[in-house]
């Protein structure tokens, strides 16, 4: 009986063992996918690293921690993150790699663990080229009346020798406008202009328009600010000419009438202020006309015994001084 009761003993546990094994070797392998995106930014790109985490019968695994690094073109490590995937399964990280990065094969390793599973490993390789463009949009901002057309200038720089053909289109322009760029495409370092035809319906208002360059394997974004305004509302140069020349004549008048009324004063001026007003009459400039004419006041009301001669006293000598200082 003891025989008989051993014997099953190890039986049960042999087979306990047996499952135990299968349940491992079957349920402790993960897999770990990677996805490469590459954004383009004003000082050179970003570059994205996605992907999801399985285990062998295709279910996501969440919870997983996935180890990332990127080593350079020389071998030299340039980027480590840790990222934990989600409910789903997925994983996500992004570095930026600047202008004027090495040329060459740039390598992601990636690790995916998770207590109760083998770890998954991948690897995965992205050229890098140091030959660039930049580009800016000259002017920044402009202004046009609905129905008006704009010219804009867009200029693309080579950097490290980039000779690539770089095609430009126009992104957030108001709805119906059109526009047109001259030439397309433009190998830089050369120039395009821009032109955008305004409707007499476009709505008033600012517009942020970006310029979008592509080509060699880059891209590259510029804004400009478009503000459209009632038309009308805007002053023409003529109009400007003419506020010019209304304001012109206008300080000459008052130039010549503020003569006319100092040869009015009474003759007792004192010698200083014949000085002063003498300088004024050869100037003519507007702080010398303000302060003259405040002087003019004071004469005045001297004379007329409407200031006593201390206060008369010390105010000539505050504006003769301030116009010895003009």
């Amino acid at each position: 009986m003891k025989k008989s009761s051993t014997a099953l003993c190890a039986l049960l546990l042999a087979l306990i063992f047996v499952c135990v094994v299968l349940h491992v070797s079957a349920a402790l392998s993960l897999y770990v996918s990677v996805w490469i995106g590459r954004e383009p930014t004003q000082i050179g790109e970003t570059i994205l690293i996605e992907g999801k985490v399985t285990d062998d019968s295709g279910s996501v695994v969440p919870n997983a921690q996935v180890s990332i690094q990127v080593n350079g073109p020389t071998g030299t490590s340039i980027h480590i993150a840790l990222a934990n995937t989600g409910l789903d399964g997925t994983y996500s990280d992004r570095f930026p790699l600047v202008s004027g990065s090495p040329s060459g094969n740039y390598t992601i390793y990636i690790t995916a663990s998770k207590p109760g599973y083998k770890d998954a490993r991948e690897e995965f390789i992205f050229v890098y080229s140091a030959r660039d463009f930049s580009i800016s949009v000259s002017p920044s901002s402009i202004v046009a009346n609905q129905g008006e057309s704009i010219y804009l200038t867009v200029t693309l720089t080579s950097i490290d020798a980039f000779d690539s053909p770089v095609s430009l289109s126009l992104a957030g322009k108001p709805s119906g406008v059109s526009h047109n760029f001259a030439p397309n495409p433009i190998v830089p370092t050369g120039s395009a202009n821009l032109t955008i035809y305004t409707l007499e319906s476009t709505p008033p208002g600012s517009y942020n328009l970006t310029v979008v360059a592509s080509g060699g394997g880059r891209t590259h974004l510029a804004s400009a600010i478009l503000t459209v305004a009632e038309k009308g509302s805007s002053p023409s140069m003529t109009t400007i000419g003419v506020v010019i020349v209304v304001f012109v004549a206008a300080l000459s008048f008052g130039a010549f009438w503020m003569r006319k009324r100092l040869t009015k004063l009474p003759k007792g001026r004192s010698p200083e202020v014949q000085e002063l007003l003498a300088q004024l009459e050869a100037k003519g400039d507007r702080d010398y006309l303000a302060t003259a004419r405040a002087l003019t006041r004071l004469e005045e009301l001297r004379a007329t015994e409407r200031i006593d001669e201390e206060t008369y006293q010390r105010l000539k000598r505050e504006y003769e001084k301030r116009l010895r200082n003009l």
